[in-house]
């Protein structure tokens, strides 16, 4: 028997192309079409964009109508003006659940802790039993900010000085606020990655509480706090709507906007009263108004049923 030995031939080193290289290749290659099927995508209102939705099987070119149309709904543009470029940099799902986030914020107040505050009452009148609402989370996210660092709320981008930032992340009301919030990590924000990175750290550098406290701020609104410079000089809140062709966000409401329905506050986003002595003052208003022919209200009726529905809750 003859055994052939084939020496292999060397390759050109401009023509090796590593793995990765390919992978990212082709990815960006697919992203690109993805984005222009999008663009081109043929545009549909609500109601057709509801009854796809609601199909069980959809074509491509559905799909790519759909993604269209969420994103013209989310930022609330002309759907003519969509452009490639627009979808390449917003289109995703965290910018747009990022910019649902701040519209939240906007529609529901007049600044961020009023809006907080709205929120927290519309989460609570519609589902008691939430474990992790929207609101919690930014609750959560404006206190960071007020605890630990010298920023007011989400939308200032005032430059504050490296020495301000690390007396205030290490004064004993941010740490305490910081270990808190590291058993919260996994069930209001879903980072488990963050929590045993915090738990490995002990939070005791300025860097570990900043990882913790960006993890809340970006998982919420695609916020960073971060150096101005290599110097660490200054430090500043970072969005990913700062920069000039960016969509533009809302105006906070006036309180009188779509919280509010006849002069009054539908979801409790201003009233002083807590949320069960609202619900209580309705149903007794509500069954006052329905037994208004009769003389004689039942109020043990009236007390049964709310203790009824909390019940039932």
């Amino acid at each position: 028997m003859i055994i052939s030995i084939i020496d292999p031939i060397p390759k050109s080193e401009e023509n090796v192309v590593s793995l990765s290289q390919a992978v990212k290749a082709n990815s960006s290659i697919v992203k690109a079409e993805e984005i222009s099927d999008v663009s081109n995508a043929t545009i549909v209102d609500r109601e057709t964009a509801e009854f796809l939705e609601n199909k069980s099987r959809k074509t491509l070119e559905e799909m790519r109508s759909l993604d269209r149309h969420h994103i013209v709904e989310c930022y609330e543009i002309l759907p003519e003006s969509l452009t490639e470029n627009f979808i390449s940099k917003y289109g995703n799902y965290n910018h747009m659940k990022w910019f649902r986030a701040y519209k939240q914020l906007r529609d529901a107040g007049t600044n961020n802790e009023t809006a907080v505050e709205a929120i927290s009452r519309k989460d609570y009148r519609e589902d008691r039993l939430t474990t992790a609402t929207r609101a919690e989370k930014h609750r959560i996210c404006l206190e960071l900010l007020r605890n630990c660092t010298p920023v007011k709320d989400i939308d200032d981008r005032t430059r504050y000085k490296a020495n301000d930032v690390k007396t205030r992340m290490e004064s004993p009301d941010s740490i305490s606020y910081l270990q808190d919030l590291v058993f919260k990590m996994a069930r209001v924000f879903d980072n488990t990655d963050a929590l045993r990175s915090a738990k490995k750290s002990g939070l005791k550098t300025v860097r570990a509480k900043l990882g913790l406290l960006n993890a809340s701020l970006y998982a919420t609104y695609g916020l960073k706090f971060k150096a101005i410079d290599k110097n660490l000089k200054y430090y500043h809140l970072v969005g990913s709507f700062d920069s000039k062709d960016a969509p533009e966000l809302p105006s906070y409401q006036t309180g009188r906007e779509i919280y509010w329905e006849n002069g009054k506050d539908t979801r409790y986003g201003y009233s002083k009263l807590p949320p069960d002595e609202l619900l209580m003052e309705n149903l007794l208003e509500n069954k006052q108004t329905k037994d208004s022919s009769s003389s004689n209200v039942n109020n043990m009726s009236i007390a049964n049923d709310i203790q009824d529905l909390f019940d039932i809750a």
